[in-house]
């Protein structure tokens, strides 16, 4: 199990945190950009994300909370070892298509109510697929346990390559429902954040 750590709820003490990952076991660093439209809040500017990527000493992993598709394709141009972008937001291949391009990974990410219909045409052509287990960019929420038999369903049909994800409430209880569903990836923020130890929260959800 990768484990992947969002900084979202340290923004306000980004550069500790990073160099916390940074020290950590965790796979990768998970920005949550959110551009206060597609989601209420506003956070990760593209500034903010170069900041981060001067000093991270892990791979990058962006989720684009937006509905820009321009947006999308300007944060491409940072290069991240993964773009991840909402399913909910695409009309077709093409934005997919021009971030490969750049020799970025592309993942797709698909709401808790969103079937997964809309995903499937595209995961031959993808990387990563990132279920949210909360309604993307809102704290505090509790995991909805319905995804995992979304992430069942996927799993049937997706590629055996196809990186599956799920970012949203996971902790050291809720963990055991992602490794049910045999996610590769989790995304943890606050359970591992929180701490004095990320490793040890690390190690607890691996």
């Amino acid at each position: 199990m990768k484990v992947s750590v969002s900084v979202l709820s340290v923004y306000d003490r980004l550069i500790n945190a990073v160099k916390k990952v940074n020290e950590s076991s965790a796979d990768f660093l998970h920005i949550d950009v959110m551009d206060g439209r597609f989601v209420p809040d506003k956070k990760f500017p593209i500034e903010v994300v170069k900041d981060i990527i001067s000093i991270s000493k892990k791979p990058l992993d962006v989720h684009l909370m937006v509905d820009e598709e321009d947006l999308i394709k300007r944060y491409a141009l940072l290069k991240p070892d993964y773009l991840t972008f909402h399913v909910e937001v695409i009309k077709d291949y093409e934005l997919i298509d021009h971030v490969k391009s750049l020799g970025i990974k592309v993942g797709l990410a698909i709401n808790p109510e969103t079937t997964i219909d809309k995903l499937t045409p595209y995961i031959d052509d993808i990387d990563l697929v990132l279920f949210m287990s909360v309604n993307p960019g809102l704290g505090g929420q509790m995991f909805k346990e319905e995804v995992i038999d979304k992430i069942k369903r996927l799993k049937e049909i997706a590629p055996k390559d196809l990186i599956i994800s799920i970012d949203g409430g996971v902790n050291n209880k809720t963990i055991e429902l992602c490794k049910y569903a045999v996610c590769d990836m989790v995304v943890s923020g606050s359970y591992v954040t929180n701490s004095n130890n990320y490793d040890d929260k690390i190690k607890e959800l691996r």
